[in-house]
């Protein structure tokens, strides 16, 4: 079921091709932050999305790496 939540999580993100806040990234699917939280730092430990922090004080930014990132 993980495998499966990373693989949609992820191909949301490299479709929008832009940094999203965790906010809407949980609305729009509609999964708790924590939750999705967790699944991102799976993400980012994998070596395919970067979690950052915004440029306001409490907003966490996520954006997936795609092939460009690398070439």
């Amino acid at each position: 079921m993980l495998g499966r939540r990373k693989d949609m999580v992820y191909k949301v993100l490299a479709t929008k091709k832009r940094a999203v806040a965790l906010q809407h990234l949980s609305s729009e699917l509609e999964t708790p932050m924590p939750a999705l939280l967790s699944t991102l730092k799976k993400l980012e430990s994998d070596g395919l999305v970067e979690v950052f922090y915004g440029r306001e004080k409490a907003s966490i930014m996520v954006r997936a790496k795609t092939i460009d990132d690398y070439v």
